[in-house]
C-alpha cells in the first residue's frame, strides 16, 4: 500500500501525460496528488523502437523472459518508491492480471502471434462505444474489450475505437470518454478491465417527463455514482490510499476537459454580440489587427473562470451600493481531525488524508449549518443581504 502507486505504474498499459507537481509532499503533511495544467492519456505500439527500452503495454509482449526485472527497471528516476520494489509483489500482480484481465490476455495472444509470425502485420482494436449502442453494465470478456485483426486494414475504420500498431514511434491520446479510458491506466483498480463512463447511460427509474428533460447521465452523475461509499462493496476510486487519490483526480480532470470541450464545440451559441470582434479586443487592449486571433469564450456558468469571478464580484459590489458596506467578511476552513470525519472512515487503520471525499462532504454539511446560523438571524441580527462565492476546490 506504501508503493501502490509505483506497483500500478509497473502494469498500466497507459501512460499519464501531465505535469505532476510533487513540491507539495515534503514531509510536513497527508500526501497530496497535484497535476497542474490538461491530463491525458496515451498508448503507444506494441513492440518498442530499435534501441529503445519496452515500456507500459510493450512490457506485455516484449522480451516476457526477464519480464519482472523489465517492470521494476521501467520505472523512472522520480517515480522512485519510497521503499524497494519487491519482486515477489510483482510476480504475483502479474499472475494475477494474465489470469482475470481481459487486456492482458489480449497482449499475450498478440505476444504469442508476433512469435509465431513475426513478419506479419495486424493491429489491437480496442471497442469503444458508438452513438446508439446499447450501454453494457454485466461483466465484459475478452472479446467485447478487444480484438486481433489481421491483415489489411484501414485506421479510417475505426475513429472511434483505440488502434495499437504493432511498431509505432508515435504516442496515440485516448478519448476520456472511452469505456476502457481508467481500466488501461489503472489495473490494478480495475483487474477485471471493467468499462467506465460512456455517452448513452440512462437514469435508473426516470421517465422523460418533458421533451427536452434530460434522462442520460453527465459525466460528472457518473462519477459521483462511482465515488460514493457503499457498505459491503469494495470501491476502487475509496478504498486504495493513494492511487484512489490519483484516480479520482484523474476523473475530475476528465470532467473538467468534457466541459471545455462541450463550450470549445459550442461557442455559437453561447457567444452574445457584447463578447466578440471588437469588443473583447479592446478591453484586452489590442490596438493592432496582428494581436486578434481566436477567442474562446468561457461563459460565467464556468466555475472558476475569469467571468464567473467578474459576475460574483459585480453581484457583491451591487449589494454593497444598496445595503453599504458589509459586517462580516467570512472565510471558512476544515479541520482535518474533527470527529465527524475520524469517526466517518471507511475502514480501521485508514487515515483522513485517504478519504478526503469525507472531508470535503462533512466541510459542505458545516458549511451550510454555518450560513443558516448567520441567515436566521438568530445570532447577528436580522440578515439583509449576502453573497456565497464558491471556489472550485475538489478533493
Amino acid at each position: 500500500m506504501q508503493n501502490i502507486r509505483q506497483y500500478n505504474c509497473l502494469f498500466a498499459f497507459t501512460s499519464m501525460g501531465a505535469h505532476i507537481d510533487r513540491s507539495m509532499n515534503d514531509g510536513h503533511g497527508p500526501p497530496i496528488f497535484k497535476v497542474c495544467g490538461q491530463v491525458h492519456h496515451r498508448i503507444g505500439s506494441l513492440l518498442p523502437m530499435t534501441n529503445e527500452p519496452p515500456k507500459f503495454l510493450q512490457l506485455y509482449v516484449y522480451d516476457t523472459t526477464n519480464e519482472v526485472n523489465n517492470r521494476i527497471q521501467s520505472l523512472s528516476s522520480t517515480d522512485a518508491p519510497a521503499s524497494p520494489i519487491r519482486p515477489e509483489i510483482v510476480h504475483e500482480l502479474l499472475k494475477m492480471l494474465d489470469e482475470h484481465n481481459p487486456f492482458a490476455k489480449k497482449f499475450r495472444l498478440a505476444r504469442e502471434r508476433l512469435n509465431e509470425h513475426t513478419n506479419e502485420e495486424f493491429i489491437i482494436r480496442i471497442v469503444g462505444a458508438r452513438e446508439g449502442d446499447p450501454v453494457q453494465y454485466n461483466m465484459p470478456t475478452t472479446d467485447d474489450l478487444a480484438m486481433l485483426v489481421i491483415g489489411d486494414f484501414s485506421l479510417d475504420t475505426f475513429k472511434r475505437d483505440i488502434i495499437i500498431e504493432t511498431r509505432n514511434s508515435e504516442l496515440r491520446r485516448i478519448s476520456s470518454l472511452h469505456p476502457a479510458y481508467m481500466a488501461l491506466q489503472y489495473p490494478l483498480l480495475f483487474p477485471y478491465g471493467e468499462r467506465g463512463f460512456q455517452v448513452g447511460v440512462l437514469y435508473s427509474g426516470l421517465e422523460a417527463r418533458e421533451t427536452n428533460s434530460r434522462t442520460h447521465m453527465t459525466m460528472q452523475d457518473y462519477y459521483c455514482y462511482q465515488f460514493h461509499y457503499k457498505s459491503g462493496q469494495p470501491n476502487p476510486f475509496l478504498s486504495y490510499g493513494t492511487l484512489s487519490n490519483q484516480a479520482k483526480v484523474d476523473a475530475r480532470a476528465c470532467i473538467d476537459e468534457n466541459r471545455l470541450a462541450y463550450i470549445l464545440h459550442n461557442q455559437d451559441r453561447l457567444r452574445v454580440e457584447n463578447l466578440q470582434g471588437i469588443s473583447d479586443a479592446v478591453s484586452k487592449g489590442c490596438i493592432n489587427g496582428d494581436e486578434m486571433g481566436k477567442a474562446i469564450v468561457l461563459p460565467a456558468s464556468h466555475i472558476g473562470g475569469r467571468r464567473y469571478m467578474i459576475q460574483n464580484y459585480h453581484d457583491s459590489i451591487a449589494i454593497c451600493r444598496v445595503h453599504g458596506p458589509p459586517d462580516f467578511f467570512v472565510t471558512f476552513t476544515c479541520n482535518a481531525k474533527w470527529p465527524e470525519i475520524v469517526e466517518s472512515l471507511y475502514h480501521s487503520g485508514q487515515k483522513t488524508s485517504d478519504a478526503p471525499d469525507i472531508a470535503v462532504r462533512i466541510f459542505h454539511m458545516k458549511l451550510e449549518e454555518l450560513l443558516q446560523d448567520i441567515k436566521s438571524g438568530n445570532i447577528f441580527g436580522p440578515c439583509k443581504a449576502g453573497a456565497e462565492i464558491v471556489q472550485p476546490c475538489f478533493p
